[in-house]
C-alpha cells in the first residue's frame, strides 16, 4: 500500500520563540497563557474528553499509531496556545506513553507540569528530552509549509463562516476547528485576532506565535501579530517582525507604517520620519500617516512641520479629532476660534468613531482652558472622560477601585519586613554595572521633568516608560497556571537570591535593547513601577525609587484633563481618580516603612520653587556629583514623546501650579474622594 502524506505533519519543537527572549536562567517559570480560561469553558475533564482524537482511516497499524502520536502532539500544543492547558497536560502525556521516544513532548510536558507546580516530575520530563537529544525524529513529515494559495482559500473560507457570527460564538467556532484540525493555521490567525478583540492579549499572542512556528511565510498572520505587539507595548518585538515583513514585501504601505510606529516609540525618529515622508510622496491624502508623521515631528521639536501635518490631515477629513489634538498638545494658540466653533459643531452633531471622538473632546477643553472659558473647558473634558469609558466597557476594561485595593493588600501581605530582610544581601550595594533609576508615582505628577533633569548628566541615560518591569511581572503572575489563577507576588518568594540576581540580569538585559549608550545610569520613568516597589528592591538592589508627587487636588486634575491610555482608566472619572490617589498614598507610605530610607520623595511644588536645592537632592540621592548642566535641562537636546514634550524644552514655569482653583466648582467628586489629602 502507498503511504499518503499525513495531514498532521510531525514537528518536535516548541511554540515560536519571542524573538526578544533572554537567554536561558536559573528561573522556574515560563511565558504561559490566561490560566483563567479553564474556569470560564468548563470542567477540564469534559475538555479533555472531547479532545479524544478519532479514529484514523489506516488498514497498516503502524501507520495508524503513528497518525494518532502525531495528532495527539499537534494537538497538545494547539490545546496549550488556546490556553487550555489540563487538557494539553494530559494529551502530552499521553503522548509520552505511547512514543517514549519523543522529545518534543517531553519538553511540552516539563512546561505543562511546571505550570502544574510539578517540579520535580518536571525536572524528570526534562531530563528525558535531554537524553534524546540528537537522536532522530520519528514519523517527520515532509509536506513542506501551507502554501500561499492554499491559505488565502483558508482565509476566504473561514472569512464567509464567521461574518455572521456573534463575538462568543466566533471564537467558539474557531476553537472546534483547531480541536479537530490543530494544524490549521488560518484558524489560528483569525482565533488570535478574535481572542485580542475579548482583550485576552496573551492567549491572542500564543496563538499567533503557534501558527507562525507552524508556517513561518504567513504574512497575515505575522501581520496581526505584529500589531498586537504593539498593542502590548513590545515595541522592539513588533519592530523585529517589521523586519520580516518588509523583506518579504517591501511595498506594502501597511508594513511601512508598522515599522515607522515601532521605530517612533523606539525613538528611532529619524527612521519614523523618512518612512512617512516616503508613503506621503505617494499617498499625500493618507490621513493615519499624516497623523503619524505630525506626532513624530512633534516628539523631535518641528513645530511648524508638525502643524502643517496635522492641517493637512484635517483638509482630508474634518473629523478627524487626533489632528486636533496634536495641534492642542503643542501648547501652542495653533488652534484657532474656527476651530473650536468647528469641534463644538463636530461634537454637539455626534462624531460615530469613539477614538476621533475623545481626542476632539480632550483638544476643545484645552483650547477653552487656554482662552478662561472654563465651564465650558471642564464640560469639553468631562465628554472626553465619558467617551474613553465607553470605549473600556467595550472590552470589558472599565476601571474597578476595589481591584487596586485587593492588588496592594496582596503585595503588603507578601513583602513584609522580614520576607524582604530574608532575601537582599547585607550589603545592598552595587550587584551590577548598571544603576537603574525609577522615576515613578502618579501620571502628569512631573516624571518627565525629572527625567529630563537626571539625563541631562553625563553619567545618566534617559529613555522613556519601558514595559520590562510589568512583563516580567506578568511571567511570573502565571508560571503555575494549574495551581492558581495568579501567583504574583507569592510566586516571588519561591525565588532563590541566585534566581533573584537572575531576574534582575534579565530586567537590566531588557532594558539595554532600548537604550543608546553604556552609561552607568540609566532611567525607566514608567509610573505604574511604584507598584512593584518590593519586588524591584529584591531582584536590583541597586535600584533607585524617586517618588515624584503633585499635591493631591493638582493631580487628579492634571490626570482628569489628560487623554491618558486604558493603564490610567481611573482618570476619566474624578471620583476613581481621587480613590486610586489615596491608594497610591497609602501604598507610598507603607513602602517608606518597609524600606527606610530606599525611596526618594520629590514635591514638584518644591522642584518648581526651589529648583537648585531640589535638583541637588535628586543628584545626592542617586550617587551623582552636582553638575551645572542639569540646571540648565531644557538645553538638553533629546527626543521627548510624551504630552510633557513641550513642557522641558524651557525653563520650569509656576503657572500650572494652581490651575486646578480654576476648576474647583465642578471637582467636588474628586474633592471627597480624597478626603482629609484633598487639603495637602
Amino acid at each position: 500500500m502507498q503511504k499518503q502524506p499525513s495531514p498532521y505533519r510531525y514537528a518536535a519543537t516548541q511554540p515560536l520563540a519571542r524573538q526578544n527572549a533572554a537567554p536561558a536562567m536559573p528561573y522556574r517559570g515560563i511565558d504561559i497563557l490566561d490560566p483563567l480560561k479553564l474556569a470560564r469553558l468548563g470542567a477540564p475533564d469534559r475538555i479533555i474528553a472531547a479532545l479524544k482524537p478519532p479514529p484514523l482511516p489506516a488498514d497498516d497499524a503502524a501507520l495508524k499509531t503513528r497518525e494518532q502520536i502525531s495528532y495527539l502532539y499537534e494537538l497538545g500544543l494547539t490545546s496549550a496556545a488556546m490556553s487550555f492547558h489540563e487538557a494539553a497536560l494530559e494529551t502530552m502525556r499521553d503522548v509520552t506513553s505511547r512514543a517514549p521516544d519523543h522529545a518534543g513532548a517531553w519538553r511540552a510536558l516539563a512546561g505543562l507540569l511546571r505550570l502544574a507546580g510539578q517540579d520535580a516530575r518536571a525536572d524528570e520530563a526534562d531530563r528525558e528530552a535531554g537524553n534524546l537529544a540528537g537522536a532522530p525524529q520519528p514519523w517527520r513529515d515532509a509536506e513542506g509549509e501551507h502554501s500561499p494559495l492554499r491559505l488565502e482559500k483558508q482565509d476566504r473560507r473561514l472569512r464567509k463562516q464567521l461574518e455572521h457570527l456573534p463575538g462568543e460564538e466566533r471564537i467558539n467556532h474557531l476553537r472546534q476547528i483547531l480541536f479537530k484540525h490543530p494544524l490549521d493555521v488560518a484558524a489560528m490567525r483569525y482565533l488570535g485576532n478574535e481572542e485580542q478583540r475579548a482583550d485576552d492579549l496573551i492567549t491572542a499572542a500564543h496563538v499567533f506565535e503557534r501558527a507562525l512556528a507552524l508556517s513561518p511565510e504567513y504574512l497575515a498572520a505575522r501581520s496581526d501579530y505584529a500589531r498586537l505587539l504593539m498593542v502590548q507595548r513590545n515595541y522592539i518585538a513588533a519592530y523585529r517582525q517589521s523586519d520580516f515583513l518588509l523583506a518579504a514585501a517591501p511595498n506594502n504601505v501597511r508594513y511601512q507604517v508598522l515599522r515607522a510606529d515601532a521605530a517612533m516609540h523606539l525613538e528611532r525618529f529619524d527612521e519614523a520620519v523618512t518612512i512617512y515622508e516616503a508613503i506621503l510622496k505617494r499617498e499625500p491624502r493618507n490621513t493615519t500617516v499624516l497623523n503619524y508623521y505630525g506626532n513624530v515631528l512633534k516628539a523631535v521639536g518641528r513645530r511648524e512641520d508638525s502643524v502643517r501635518a496635522y492641517r493637512t490631515q484635517l483638509s482630508v477629513n474634518r473629523l478627524a479629532g487626533n489632528a486636533y489634538y496634536g495641534l492642542s498638545e503643542l501648547k501652542a494658540a495653533y488652534l484657532t476660534d474656527d476651530d473650536v466653533a468647528a469641534m463644538q459643531s463636530h461634537l454637539a452633531n455626534g462624531v460615530p468613531d469613539l477614538t476621533q471622538r475623545k481626542c476632539m473632546a480632550y483638544a476643545l477643553g484645552q483650547t477653552l482652558e487656554r482662552a478662561g472659558d472654563y465651564q465650558a473647558s471642564f464640560q469639553a473634558y468631562e465628554a472626553g472622560g465619558r467617551a474613553c469609558k465607553e470605549e473600556l466597557a467595550q472590552t470589558d476594561q472599565a476601571h474597578d477601585p476595589a481591584k487596586i485595593e485587593e492588588r496592594l493588600e496582596r503585595i503588603r501581605g507578601v513583602f513584609t519586613a522580614e520576607a524582604i530582610a530574608a532575601r537582599v544581601p547585607p550589603c545592598s550595594g552595587k550587584t551590577f554595572d548598571t544603576t537603574p533609576i525609577f522615576v515613578l508615582g502618579m501620571p502628569r505628577a512631573g516624571s518627565t521633568l525629572v527625567e529630563q533633569i537626571l539625563a541631562s548628566h553625563s553619567l545618566v541615560e534617559g529613555t522613556r516608560e519601558l514595559p520590562v518591569v510589568n512583563d516580567l511581572v506578568k511571567r511570573i503572575a502565571l508560571s503555575r497556571a494549574l495551581v492558581a489563577p495568579d501567583m504574583y507576588p507569592q510566586r516571588v518568594l519561591e525565588f532563590s537570591r541566585a534566581e533573584l540576581d537572575a531576574l534582575g540580569a534579565e530586567c537590566l538585559q531588557r532594558i539595554a535593547e532600548y537604550r543608546k549608550t553604556t552609561l552607568p545610569y540609566v532611567i525607566d520613568k514608567r509610573p505604574w513601577n511604584w507598584l512593584d516597589i518590593p519586588f524591584i528592591h529584591l531582584m536590583l538592589p541597586q535600584a533607585r525609587f524617586i517618588d515624584i508627587r503633585r499635591a493631591p487636588m493638582a493631580a487628579g486634575f492634571a490626570m482628569f484633563k489628560q487623554l491618558l491610555p486604558a493603564d490610567a482608566a481611573f482618570s476619566f472619572d474624578l471620583r476613581h481618580t481621587g480613590l486610586y490617589y489615596r491608594a497610591y498614598a497609602a501604598f507610598m507610605a507603607d513602602m517608606d516603612r518597609l524600606l527606610p530610607g530606599r525611596i526618594l520623595r520629590v514635591s514638584y511644588e518644591n522642584l518648581v520653587e526651589n529648583t537648585e536645592f531640589e535638583i541637588r537632592r535628586l543628584l545626592d540621592y542617586c550617587g551623582l556629583p552636582f553638575e551645572e548642566r542639569c540646571l540648565r535641562f531644557w538645553e538638553t537636546d533629546r527626543a521627548v514623546s510624551t504630552p510633557s514634550a513641550e513642557q522641558v524644552r524651557r525653563p520650569i514655569f509656576r503657572d500650572a501650579l494652581r490651575q486646578w482653583k480654576n476648576y474647583e466648582p465642578w471637582l467636588g467628586p474628586l474633592k471627597e474622594a480624597l478626603g482629609d489629602l484633598a487639603e495637602d
